[in-house]
């Protein structure tokens, strides 16, 4: 399995995410998964990157990415 996870791959994520958990309260809080996958896709857009090596996720990215990623994709 690929340790790679596009820039794709991430946004699919999220939108999966948001659409099972949208945003709550009169603030519009994201949940802690959401939260945690825009942060990354964020530093990816601002790298101007395609993607990103799982290996280097931390634990709460990795968690929220196999709880988000569709089906047959793993962040490593």
């Amino acid at each position: 399995m690929s340790s790679w996870i596009s820039i794709g791959d991430l946004e699919s994520a999220i939108n999966r995410a948001r659409a099972a958990q949208p945003a709550s309260g009169a603030e519009g809080s994201l949940t802690r998964e959401v939260a945690t996958l825009g942060g990354l896709y964020g530093r990816l857009i601002w790298e101007h990157a395609e993607g990103i090596d799982a290996t280097t996720l931390s634990d709460a990215q990795r968690v929220a990415l196999d709880l988000w990623l569709p089906a047959g994709r793993s962040p490593g």
